[in-house]
């Protein structure tokens, strides 16, 4: 691995840890709103693995640079799914 991809990796690393400490750092609330924040976080966890995944992809197994592009962007793509899933769900609980 050259320096770029190092430090691309440790980013990639970086992102998977801040995912993580948000998700510990929610507030601590109940019921369905509650639900609906813990399933964004997990959406906001899968972006930051999608990037970490890439990396892995390319430098360490050498993956096809253009399978390497589809496989993230589908993971890009879930994580969105599931933040928008978190979000639905938070308004679906501040209904009155």
């Amino acid at each position: 691995m050259d320096a770029l991809q190092i430090v691309s990796l440790v980013l990639d690393v970086l992102l998977v840890v801040a995912a993580i400490i948000t998700y510990l750092a929610r507030p601590q609330i109940g019921g369905e709103l509650a639900k609906g924040l813990r399933i964004l976080l997990i959406g906001v966890m899968i972006l930051g693995l999608a990037h970490f995944i890439e990396s892995i992809l390319l430098a360490v197994f050498h993956l096809d640079i253009g399978a390497n592009e589809i496989i993230h962007r589908l993971l890009v793509g879930a994580g969105f799914i599931f933040v928008i899933w978190g979000f639905a769900k938070m308004r679906q609980a501040l209904k009155w």
